[in-house]
């Protein structure tokens, strides 16, 4: 195996840590796995048409160049998102010969394969001429299957994983000291953007119940990206001094709110896997999250407590019940455990690196 080329129309920087935060960390976890890996990313969030136009064709351009100057030690290419990044790693494959391999996210095959026909057949071409496909749930992968024939050997269940080094549990009050959160105040956490797809507008809906009808006093903080500012001002009416909102933070300062808080919430619409649930849980903090999605096999086997979408009530019963319950109680620690050593990053490592090693001799050499 020579170099791996990784292709994501995401990736963090300094001035936005949360864009693709997890293809970094894959990237790193590879290197230190002894991979010589080569990355073609894009790192600019912005948003808007010609904005959009002008740094995909400065990423595309990126992309292309590296793959030609280094088409000899490429063995394969792995592509974040079926589209737009797979299109590039078709293009890499159809130029130069490279095999490539695509982790579908959901997003890609939930949201953007649906917009238009065209959008549905280049994603299921880009899927049809990989040398594999990785869904990081489940339900994506019976998707991907199903709406795109693809057969089921080509397809590999395999989350990102989670960095246990950095994700691990503390003594909670000492947690709280740290990132100064009351110490007799029952804490909720969010962490992801503040989208609507994400539940968000649900979320503090359904804080607001619990506080009504709650006899200890209750936080909530919610801890990622505001680039919507529509959706902020749909969020003003149930936003008060319980409710913090904090910037994304580097995974060093994150894990201390997850460390901290009695329960982590994720109500998203849907969710490929739901990566920050399995953070939160490394940390030693039960779950709370909606039945969409990977969040379903991740959690539904007691590791976590799983509601309906949509549904801002439901969202505050089990809210309420949490704030009831003693963790130890509410806390499923065998079930935790074993998905916790299931999706280790070590363990997704070793399995990604057996299906580069197969990839790899699919592929011609120019």
């Amino acid at each position: 195996m020579k170099k791996i080329l990784i292709i994501s129309n995401m990736y963090p920087t300094d001035n936005h840590l949360s864009f693709g935060i997890f293809v970094k960390n894959q990237v790193r976890a590879l290197e230190e796995a002894g991979m010589n890996v080569v990355i073609a990313v894009n790192d600019d969030p912005t948003t808007g048409k010609w904005p959009v136009i002008k740094k995909y064709m400065k990423w595309g351009l990126k992309t292309l160049t590296t793959a030609f100057r280094q088409r000899k030690q490429i063995s394969v290419t792995h592509a974040h998102y079926a589209f737009p990044s797979g299109m590039l790693a078709l293009i890499v494959k159809r130029l130069f010969g490279i095999p490539y391999v695509v982790t579908a996210h959901g997003g890609d095959i939930e949201r953007m394969a649906k917009k238009s026909t065209r959008l549905h057949n280049w994603t299921e071409t880009i899927l049809k001429n990989s040398e594999h496909v990785i869904a990081v749930g489940p339900v994506l992968a019976e998707q991907i299957e199903h709406d795109f024939s693809i057969p089921k050997e080509k397809i590999s269940v395999l989350s990102m994983g989670v960095n246990r080094r950095i994700f691990y549990p503390i003594d909670k009050n000492i947690a709280r000291e740290q990132v100064h959160l009351a110490q007799d105040a029952f804490h909720f956490l969010f962490v992801g953007n503040v989208i609507e797809q994400k539940g968000v507008e649900e979320l503090v809906q359904a804080f607001q119940m619990v506080k009504t009808s709650c006899e200890k006093p209750v936080k909530l903080t919610i801890i990622g990206a505001r680039r919507d500012e529509g959706f902020q001002k749909k969020l003003q009416p149930f936003i008060d001094e319980d409710v913090q909102f904090i910037d994304p933070l580097a995974q060093q300062e994150l894990v201390k709110w997850f460390q901290a808080a009695d329960v982590f919430v994720l109500p998203s619409h849907l969710e490929g896997f739901g990566l920050v649930a399995l953070e939160a849980l490394a940390a030693g903090t039960p779950v709370i999250a909606t039945q969409v999605g990977g969040l379903v096999s991740l959690l539904n086997n007691g590791a976590g407590h799983l509601v309906p979408p949509h549904h801002a009530s439901e969202l505050a019963q089990e809210m309420k019940r949490a704030t009831t319950r003693v963790a130890d109680d509410y806390y499923h620690v065998s079930a935790v455990n074993a998905v916790l050593e299931q999706h280790d990053e070590k363990n997704i490592t070793a399995q990604l690196q057996q299906i580069y090693e197969v990839a790899a001799k699919g592929g011609r050499r120019v």
